[in-house]
């Protein structure tokens, strides 16, 4: 630990300082020589489109430079209902002091500026792309699910799994941090996550040494709202939404900011009351030792929850160059989900199709999901090009679940109960140093420490004989401990950038698990303790500046996958009891190499990206399911390793002015290698999976309409061909979503109306076989919904701040300022 520490720290020291110049100045108003506060100021090499650097002014009207290599740059000051102004300077050693810099009032008044088009969807940086969803009109009213599901390569399957180029591997991230999200919870905590609050997804598929190297898909990070307007302003909504077949939803919401030049604060609440009605069939063929049978399964169930979302925040600025900020966010809410399954088994044969057994089951659950997350955060500005940022984070995730099982079967019935329980808890430490020596050279480096808790236990009844189930019990105790630390380096040499990193790691781990042991009523405790792993995750960037607005990148990076949750808890879970399942406490964890080289280009308003990519991955881990007397079993094993190549397409088009269109098509190539597993109720069985491969695409295309300047619309249609999954294929899919938005009272009343999966086809079909089982399965968990939200603005209306890594047209911003805000 101490040569790791050694290193560490000589990396950080070990760099070299460049000649550089300083650029300053003072912006006001024309016409009152007021200063003018967040004016928008971008520096470029003259003749080039793209952005070197970019600020705002002080509340004085003041800005600066610093760390300026010596050449001929561009100044362009932009701020809304003033006309934009460029000034060219000349950069030798000598600081540079443009003066007063004077910006007239534009034609039209503020209050007169009718913005018409619609701001750009899609911008890229160098180590990921960024889709701005603040203008989702068919997720209006939605949830953070039903936002993903329009961002090109995102997949979300109808039990609220997220996938990144169909890899479920993927790591989701709110603000920049992972916020105590898990394979296990996400699906519920961004179901109750109001669409309204979020501003932008980005997407990081090879994320850099920065980033926690977990996912081997990469990142998807969920940027909530905070602007800043000199003032206060907020707003307030209420729509409701009906779920073909189910009951009649409802959402509220409400938000409210205030910014001066020493405090910004921000307090949003949502409300989300939704039910959905799902249903599934599964015919699955038992090859016995002397017979076959037939196993036919009908189920449907109806879910319904009601919530409570809220996040808050303020920042505090000392002084010029120290702000403290506390924000944070939580849930409550409660939830039930019933469902009935009939199950038909008959013999299946040429002479014989006689009913075996014929039996029902009706699941009854109640359950509630509170959570809670906090962060305090430091930001030390040394000068404008370095800076320190430290953040200590905690986040609490409860699960409790009452579930009811009652049996209805020819010679007697049951009636039992299990509770559920579980905790997550994590403790986050980030520090994090950047130092931008000039406009074209910049090093980072920190460290992160992550602490995680969790704790899963249940407990059974059976509500007839009033005895205790043992087998339902379980206490399943889990610690994990990573700690690590990061360089990353980047310059910028005329038309070329080259950004390297290196992360190490230290991963520990250990669990118990208490169990009863089978036919006694005696408990036993399965314990493990894992030796530290040290584990080194390079990365490297390289861009090429082509002529006529091109960019050429390639990146490289060594990921992990590191399974967690119901994939490694041994207990047994009946809910269904022709189907059972448990996890894997001995599993490996999978690392992965990822190469990706991409193609942007851009011509005014139409943009193109193009993305080669390779992974290879290594213990790759597989679901995998073999009988013990004509019941499946389903548990987790690493048995192979896996390649996976594909080309992804994006492009963003500006048509005849009122029409853009963002369109994806991702074609892909997946081979897992062969392998072998033994059945562990019948080890003489062994099972052989053969190789497999298979060529699949996907296409997503988004259509944004202005009909006219107060009338909007937003059509969503994404097709998926069919998928390569272990002892099996998934069937194509397909679905369309669409929305309106009219805006009324001078653009402070807006009405929004969706209709999601229009045709209702949303459905889940798949096809597998093991060993003594062949099987075919359909499964879906709504269908069509209608939905209607009213959303009123209030408060001043002055022009707000803007990220300057932001594109202000059709077009596409490429810089090499890589990270998250």
């Amino acid at each position: 630990m101490k040569k790791f520490l050694f290193l560490f720290i000589i990396s950080i020291i070990s760099f070299q300082l460049f000649a550089s110049s300083t650029i300053k100045g003072t912006i006001i108003d024309a016409g009152t020589q007021a200063p003018l506060e967040f004016v928008n100021i971008t520096l470029l090499k003259k003749g080039s489109k793209i952005p070197l650097s970019g600020m705002s002014s002080d509340p004085k009207g003041a800005f600066g430079f610093s760390n300026i290599s010596s050449g001929n740059y561009v100044l362009q000051f932009s701020f809304v209902g003033y006309n934009a102004f460029n000034k060219e300077v000349n950069i030798t050693d000598d600081p540079i002091n443009v003066g007063i810099i004077k910006l007239e009032e534009d034609s039209k008044s503020l209050s007169e500026v009718e913005v018409v088009g619609q701001g750009s969807q899609m911008r890229f940086e160098i180590d990921k792309k960024v889709f701005s969803v603040d203008q989702n009109i068919s997720a209006a009213g939605g949830s953070a699910s039903d936002v993903l599901k329009n961002i090109p390569s995102v997949t979300v399957d109808i039990q609220g799994n997220v996938s990144l180029r169909k890899d479920g591997n993927v790591e989701v991230w709110i603000n920049g941090k992972a916020s105590g999200l898990t394979a296990d919870n996400r699906a519920q905590v961004l179901q109750q996550m109001p669409a309204e609050n979020i501003e932008s997804i980005e997407i990081m598929t090879n994320p850099s040494a920065k980033y926690n190297p977990e996912g081997s898909a990469g990142i998807i990070n969920i940027v909530l709202k905070k602007q800043r307007k000199a003032g206060y302003y907020g707003s307030v909504s209420a729509g409701v939404i009906y779920p073909d077949g189910a009951d009649l939803g409802s959402n509220l919401g409400a938000s409210v900011n205030y910014s001066s030049s020493k405090v910004d604060a921000y307090l949003n609440i949502g409300y989300r009351a939704m039910s959905f009605k799902g249903g599934s069939t599964t015919d699955r063929y038992n090859y016995l030792e002397n017979d076959t049978t037939l196993l036919n399964q009908k189920g449907t169930s109806l879910m319904a929850f009601s919530g409570l979302f809220m996040r808050a925040g303020v920042d505090y600025h000392i002084d010029a160059k120290n702000t403290l900020s506390l924000s944070g966010f939580g849930m409550a809410g409660s939830g039930i989900q019933n469902s009935s399954t009939n199950y038909l088994l008959s013999n299946y044969t040429v002479n014989s199709n006689a009913v075996l057994r014929d039996y029902s089951r009706e699941t009854n659950s109640t359950g509630t999901r509170p959570s809670l997350n906090l962060n305090i955060d430091y930001r030390h500005d040394f000068d404008k090009e370095s800076n320190l940022m430290t953040s200590l984070g905690y986040s609490k995730h409860n699960r409790g679940f009452n579930n009811n099982y009652l049996d209805s079967m020819t010679t007697y019935n049951t009636d039992l109960n299990q509770n559920v329980m579980g905790l997550h808890q994590e403790w986050e430490l980030k520090v994090d140093y950047t130092k931008k020596f000039n406009a074209n050279s910049k090093l980072e480096a920190g460290w992160q420490s992550d602490l995680v808790n969790r704790l899963s236990t249940s407990t059974g009844f059976d509500n007839l004989t009033q005895l205790a189930l043992n087998d339902y019990f379980d206490n399943f105790k889990y610690d994990e401990q990573i700690h690590a630390g990061y360089i990353t380096y980047g310059n910028k040499f005329d038309k070329f950038t080259v950004q390297t990193g290196l992360r190490a790691e230290l991963y520990t781990r250990n669990f118990s698990d208490t169990t009863y042991i089978a036919n006694t009523q005696n408990k036993t405790v399965q314990v493990f303790n894992s030796d530290p792993i040290y584990h080194f995750f390079p990365s490297l960037y390289l861009s090429y500046s082509l002529p006529n607005e091109a960019e050429l990148q390639f990146n490289y990076t060594n990921r992990v996958n590191r399974s967690r949750g119901r994939q490694i808890n041994p207990f047994r879970d009946y809910s269904d009891s022709t189907n059972i399942t448990y996890g894997n406490p001995y599993l490996k964890p999978q690392y992965i190499s990822s190469l990706e080289l991409n193609y942007i280009k851009s011509w005014g308003a139409q943009t193109l990206s193009g993305s080669l990519y390779y992974k290879y991955t290594d213990d790759v881990v597989q679901s995998v399911r073999f009988l013990n007397n004509a019941i499946l079993e389903s548990t987790y094993l690493n048995i192979a390793k896996s390649q996976n190549s594909g080309l992804e397409l994006i492009s963003k088009n500006r048509l005849f002015e009122f029409l853009s269109l963002t369109t994806s098509l991702d074609f892909y190539y997946s081979k897992l290698d062969s392998s072998t597993y033994e059945n562990p109720y019948n080890p003489t069985t062994i099972t052989t999976i053969p190789e497999q491969s298979k060529f699949s695409y996907s296409g997503n295309i988004m259509a944004n309409f202005m009909l006219s300047k107060n009338f909007s619309g937003q059509i969503t249609a994404e097709y998926d061909s069919p998928q390569l999954i272990a002892q099996g294929v998934e069937n194509a899919s397909y679905s369309i979503d669409l929305g309106f938005r009219q805006m009324l009272l001078d653009k402070k009343l807006s009405v929004n109306l969706m209709v999601r999966d229009l045709l209702n086809s949303n459905r889940h079909n798949s096809t597998s076989s093991g060993s003594g089982f062949y099987q075919t399965s359909t499964s879906y968990f709504h269908g069509r919904m209608l939905g209607l939200t009213l959303t009123y603005n209030f408060g001043n209306m002055k022009p707000k701040k803007t990220d300057m890594k932001k594109s202000d047209g059709g077009g596409v911003d490429m810089n090499m300022d890589g990270g998250m805000d």
